[in-house]
């Protein structure tokens, strides 16, 4: 069977191909009546309760260290959060989330094709969590594909109109994606609906993303910082909370959801001994929201992604529709935002649970959009002055699956009898200009890293990938011909031939995920 899963930080959602038609699955022991499972993990003493299980217990309630939730955000970020030590185990938010993976896929039916998701800004550490949850639950790697949520909740929605721009606003429990996104120029070529956009040789029926933004920001944020309010209004702080700290984390979640609905909320609790009762308005977490400065971080999301299509001619007044994913775009505050910054824009928000995994499961139909990497990445060399510095042999803006790039290598000193391939992620926040490359004779503008700015992250500073040298190298001879390339599922892969033996010393080598 055909499958897709979109790990989430607060919910997971499963859909496969049924009767040539998508359907999300109910998945055993895990699901909730909505077909959500809630990304939760209760490490009991004799068994671990995953999903709808730890609610219908009453597990997240317990006064006690042992419930994991968010903990896709303790993957995604770095330094990751301390392990917690229970029952004389450690357990990292990596291990409790390849366990709920694994509890998820168990329960599947025999899996014939996988589509897993990850965010936008996702580092690549866990892009290669997902490759390690496949290969610890025995599925064929050949078989599983990775998209990012935002091309996928492109895909998900139906959009009819050719040739028009729709922004994706992923905003979940942990990230908020920005993805725009413009649809082919015909609607022969769309296949009708944005979903179903036929694969061809030479990519005739897929979109093109055209800027991309993302940043941790989410519900978790929101229901921190309501947690924090309700302490402070009953004259309490962090340090007070002690084991009280997950039932009220869990009733400042039912008041964000319930405030997204409904004008007011009477919350009760007890912390440290000591009841409290008050009422929360939708104005008080408008005023919350505000005051944590979160819907100027909204803004500068939208508008970093609105630089870069205006230098492809794509204007604010040029989206076509804005198409709402993750429950924390229900907020309603969250959407009077955006519809009073497109103003003239549709916004849609018809399936905010569900765009991303059904888009995630026709690109394992074989439909998917052209995609492309957000960040440069640079190959490692020795100076004169003998410091490392990096090279770019991969820019920023590169589609994936990428050309070949060809990088011809020399010895950098005398009798050298190995070349190392160390590859750096070129991290930038900031945009310093924009160059116009062409492809097919069309113009396609990338934004460029400003090198004042930049930072470089080793991504595989300890690495095997050594091409030996023999006869040993000369310093100053071209030796070494280097073919860089960038497969479907972000591995770039070296292949590399000594230029003076004629002898291929490294064959389609993995390198490193990139993203």
């Amino acid at each position: 069977m055909k499958l897709a899963i979109d790990f989430g930080t607060t919910n997971t959602v499963v859909a496969g191909w049924e009767q040539d038609a998508i359907k999300v699955l109910r998945v055993e022991e895990m699901s909730n009546g909505n077909e959500l499972i809630p990304s939760l993990v209760y490490v009991g003493q004799e068994k671990i309760a995953v999903g709808q299980s730890v609610l219908a217990k009453g597990l997240d309630c317990r006064q006690d260290n042992r419930l994991f939730r968010n903990f896709k955000r303790g993957i995604v970020t770095t330094p990751a959060p301390e392990p917690r030590r229970i029952d004389g185990n450690l357990w990292s938010f990596s291990d409790v989330g390849r366990y709920f993976m694994g509890e998820v896929l168990q329960r599947l039916p025999e899996v014939e094709q996988l589509v897993l998701t990850a965010p936008v800004a996702a580092f690549d550490g866990y892009i290669a969590w997902l490759h390690q949850v496949v290969e610890e639950n025995h599925l064929a790697a050949d078989n599983i594909h990775i998209v990012d949520e935002s091309t996928a909740a492109a895909l998900g929605y139906a959009v009819t109109e050719p040739g028009m721009p729709v922004l994706v606003f992923d905003f979940g429990g942990g990230t908020l994606d920005l993805s725009l996104v413009q649809l082919p120029e015909s609607k022969e070529k769309t296949g009708g609906i944005l979903g179903f956009l036929r694969r061809s040789a030479a990519n005739q029926h897929a979109a093109q993303v055209i800027a991309k933004a993302g940043q941790f920001l989410g519900g978790s944020d929101i229901d921190q910082w309501l947690l924090a309010e309700l302490l402070n209004r009953c004259g309490l702080s962090a340090h007070d909370l002690g084991s009280d700290y997950a039932p009220l984390l869990a009733k400042s979640e039912q008041a964000k959801i319930a405030l997204s609905t409904q004008e007011k909320i009477d919350i009760v609790f007890q912390v440290a001994g000591k009841q409290c009762e008050l009422t929360l308005t939708r104005a008080d977490l408008e005023a919350l929201l505000q005051a944590n400065g979160f819907y100027a971080a909204l803004r500068r999301c939208v508008d970093k992604v609105l630089v870069i299509a205006r230098q492809r001619g794509i204007f604010k007044e040029d989206v076509h529709a804005v198409l709402l994913v993750g429950g924390t775009s229900l907020i309603p505050s969250v959407q009077a935002n955006l519809q009073a910054y497109f103003p003239n824009t549709t916004v849609y928000a018809h399936k905010p649970f569900t765009a991303v995994v059904e888009g995630a499961l026709q690109v394992a139909a074989g439909y998917g959009l052209q995609d492309y990497l957000v960040h440069s990445y640079g190959l490692r060399y020795l100076t004169d002055a003998e410091e490392h510095e990096y090279d770019e042999i991969i820019q920023m803006g590169s589609p994936y699956p990428s050309e070949p790039v060809e990088v011809i290598l020399g010895a950098a000193y005398e009798r050298q009898k190995e070349v190392e391939f160390v590859i750096g992620e070129i991290d930038t926040d900031a945009v310093a200009m924009v160059e116009v490359q062409y492809e097919d004779g069309q113009a396609v503008f990338v934004a460029k890293a400003d090198r004042s700015s930049q930072q470089i992250i080793p991504l595989n500073p300890e690495s095997n990938v050594i091409a030996r040298l023999k006869p040993a190298g000369k310093m100053g001879d071209e030796r070494l011909k280097a073919v860089f390339q960038v497969d479907e599922n972000r591995l770039l892969r070296v292949t590399v031939t000594d230029m003076k033996t004629q002898k291929t010393l490294l064959n389609n080598a993995a390198l490193t995920i990139v993203k």
